[in-house]
């Protein structure tokens, strides 16, 4: 089994989630809303207006970078570190339109409730803070854009960090963002997640948001600053979490109709201020799903065969930071969902969540070859979207 954090760290970290995300499901892009594993609320204006995008879940450790000629901190992969409690997100109903954040410990044992939305609204993608002490996840409700929140570990003093929308439709995506897969930055005052917004551009079963920007915000309100800036329409930039050592970031790109390769999507790696993007995986494999860096930066975690389209099986994959090393880690029967996955802050397990002994998703671990498979939720409900936190 994998090392257990002390025994009251779940009870610590609080109850609800994630995950899985989503969870918090993946939003991708304009093609679908949701990603073909992890279908998410089933809201008009989230199915078609706002790109969405599954759920870093990822730590970050303490850093703080330069970006553009403004001084700003950055969103980082799984804090390095000893081993601790698992966020992640359960849907209540089979249509997930509600869900909430829950933790639990790696061997299955303290579960707790974190966020407790109301019937309808669904909380999702969830990320621990660098010190453990709070949990910042999306929360999407109807008739409105999805928004960042944060709240403390044992699910008390919940905050919004989105900017208020008091506009209603139609057109309200040309009023409000729609916030998405937030992580926090490493000197704990940021979080950077997807910026949706503008205007919808319809397409032969493709809808595109205008603008899916990748931005930083501080916890105080402040304005948020661009790293990545999408071209109009041409399709959505999701997932982005930099390097341990806060040299490089990644994140997922899913293009529109108008970009090249039409309506495929890739991992990208940048430098930290967003310039010189590059693919490190093949547009083939239709990589995605909130990658998550190893905490020695050496490999990026990821799922393949993410999208709806995409009719193979998808499977957790790694590869380098240099687009080097890529291979399967698991080889899953047809008909498997597989769903995000985390490090470990030892760099010695893998969380993730697939179908379950009930049908299901749940929470799983598994050893970064991809052996030693266990599970840590059973459950007849819909757990997914793990992130693995640091031992308070």
């Amino acid at each position: 089994m994998p090392p257990a954090p002390p025994a009251d760290l779940a009870i610590r970290a609080g109850t609800a989630s994630r995950g899985p995300a989503r969870i918090a499901q993946p939003r991708t892009h304009r093609r679908h809303a949701y990603s073909r594993a992890e279908p998410g609320p089933c809201i008009s204006i989230r199915l078609l207006v706002w790109s969405a995008v599954m759920r870093r879940r990822q730590s970050i450790i303490v850093l703080v970078l330069a970006v553009a000629a403004a001084s700003a901190s950055v969103a980082l992969a799984t804090v390095p570190g000893k081993n601790g409690a698992i966020a992640f997100r359960r849907y209540f109903d089979p249509q997930h339109s509600w869900g909430a954040i829950f933790t639990i410990d790696p061997s299955g044992k303290g579960e707790q409730q974190v966020t407790r939305p109301p019937r309808g609204v669904a909380d999702d993608q969830p990320d621990w803070s660098p010190d453990g002490a709070r949990i910042a996840f999306t929360r999407c409700a109807p008739d409105t854009p999805c928004a960042i929140y944060l709240i403390n570990r044992d699910g008390s003093h919940l905050i919004r960090l989105s900017p208020r929308c008091a506009a209603k439709p139609p057109n309200i995506e040309t009023k409000c963002e729609d916030g998405a897969n937030v992580s926090f930055l490493p000197d704990g005052k940021h979080v950077v997640y997807t910026r949706a917004t503008g205007h919808v551009r319809h397409f032969t079963d493709w809808d595109q948001i205008e603008h899916s920007d990748i931005v930083v915000r501080d916890l105080k309100g402040g304005a948020p600053h661009v790293l990545i800036r999408s071209t109009r329409y041409g399709g959505d930039n999701n997932s982005p979490q930099f390097s341990p050592d806060g040299s490089r970031l990644l994140y997922v790109r899913a293009n529109s109709p108008l970009s090249k390769p039409a309506l495929a999507q890739a991992i990208f790696v940048a430098g930290a201020d967003g310039r010189g993007s590059r693919p490190v995986t093949p547009w083939s494999l239709d990589a995605g799903d909130n990658p998550d860096w190893s905490p020695d930066g050496k490999l990026i975690v990821f799922r393949s065969h993410e999208s709806e389209a995409s009719s193979a099986q998808s499977q957790i994959y790694v590869v380098g930071g240099d687009g080097k090393g890529l291979r399967a880690l698991t080889h899953f029967p047809a008909g498997t969902n597989v769903l995000s996955y985390s490090f470990s802050p030892d760099g010695k397990w893998i969380t993730f969540a697939k179908s379950g002994t009930r049908g299901e998703p749940d929470v799983f671990v598994m050893r970064t070859n991809g052996t030693n498979v266990q599970p840590v939720t059973r459950t007849r409900l819909w757990d997914s979207a793990p992130d693995w936190g640091t031992s308070h």
